[in-house]
């Protein structure tokens, strides 16, 4: 990215955190917005809580190759090595992202993907608070990207976080404008599969919201960046009941009875953070946060399984394949070491994704 802004840090890769005072918690439209999200999930639960215990687990039928993927950035440095990984990680699926504000760039993103003629790409297209502040730029930043890269790719997922103040929402209904906005294009361009909701972490009252309204937007599958880390364990719970199983199983009961959404799940982003890795790692580097390389290994391979084993779930994108604190490769000696978590990713695309995972 070379249109990097003040606000962005390079090393997690997001948006710096905002301090308290920077955070828009009142005024009208956001007391406004809490309250619909508050009604629609208050309507809805009886027919959530139904859907919910009638789903049934079914291993997918879905090959390797077309369930995992992985997330990847564009290094002059590594190019070569890049795509020698990926060829022997056994990837198919790639998802780059394209931030916004960084349209002027866009060859450089182009040839990058170019050089993966054999995987698929999904596009994350990010937005920032200039994004939500003007829609009609925002719009024309999009219609650029596609246009760009229509010959690689029709899948563009839209927008990134969006229930994270700093990434430019200052709450859903902003993000329902970006939406609506990248919906009026599917005229221009045809054949467009749009992902959306873009929720991070298990915040299900703000994923509802997202899936189930009268907004102008039509989502082809539900982008959900389902992160457990914080349990440690896919194992661990959440509000008493939640591990990573009963969680998918409440986003996709959810992504079933919506009414914006057609009905597939995809995990378009999660990752587990080391330890020891600031500056790198997105949060706070406590023991309570993060694990060691072992473990995140281990987690990868039951986040995976379990995942597929429902079969509620159609592909998990692993977030990256370069960064020293969260991805499969540590690049901080001026060299590429291949983490546990490589070979883990690779083990999994090889057969491992079908093993039955042993609750620990």
């Amino acid at each position: 990215m070379k249109n990097q802004p003040d606000w962005w840090d390079p090393y997690s890769c997001q948006p710096y955190k905002l301090s308290d005072v920077d955070k828009p918690r009142s005024g009208f439209a956001n007391l406004l917005e809490y309250s619909k999200v508050a009604a629609s999930n208050l309507v809805a639960l009886p027919a959530i809580a139904t859907q919910y215990l009638a789903l049934n687990k079914q291993a997918a039928d879905i090959e390797s190759d077309q369930f995992v993927g992985l997330s990847v950035m564009p290094d002059a440095e590594y190019q070569h090595a890049i795509q020698e990984m990926i060829a022997d990680i056994g990837v198919k699926q790639l998802l780059i992202r394209i931030p916004s504000w960084d349209v002027e760039n866009l060859d450089e993103y182009v040839k990058f993907m170019e050089l993966f003629p054999d995987n698929e790409f999904v596009i994350n297209i990010l937005q920032s608070r200039e994004s939500t502040q003007n829609v009609a730029q925002w719009k024309q930043q999009v219609t650029e990207i596609i246009a760009a890269t229509q010959s690689i790719t029709k899948t563009y997922w839209i927008g990134n976080a969006i229930n994270r103040t700093k990434w430019g929402c200052a709450h859903t209904g902003e993000y329902f404008a970006l939406q609506e906005a990248v919906e009026e294009l599917r005229s221009q361009f045809m054949g467009l599969t749009l992902l959306g909701s873009s929720i991070i972490d298990f915040e299900p009252l703000l994923s509802w919201r997202t899936l189930w309204n009268w907004k102008a937007y039509r989502l082809d599958a539900n982008a959900a960046l389902l992160y457990v880390n914080r349990r440690h364990s896919p194992y661990g719970t959440q509000y008493a009941i939640f591990d990573l199983e009963n969680k998918l199983r409440l986003a996709k009961a959810m992504t079933r009875l919506s009414n914006r959404c057609d009905d597939s799940l995809w995990i378009t982003e999660t990752n587990w953070p080391l330890l020891d890795t600031k500056p790198y790692t997105p949060n706070s580097g406590k023991p309570t946060r993060t694990v060691d390389e072992e473990t995140q290994a281990k987690y990868l391979k039951l986040y995976y399984q379990i995942a597929w084993q429902t079969g509620w779930v159609d592909r998990v994108y692993w977030w990256q394949l370069i960064n020293p604190g969260y991805g499969l490769v540590d690049h901080r000696e001026g060299s590429l070491r291949k983490m546990p978590s490589y070979y883990a990713l690779k083990d999994i695309v090889a057969g491992e994704l079908k093993s039955v995972p042993e609750k620990q």
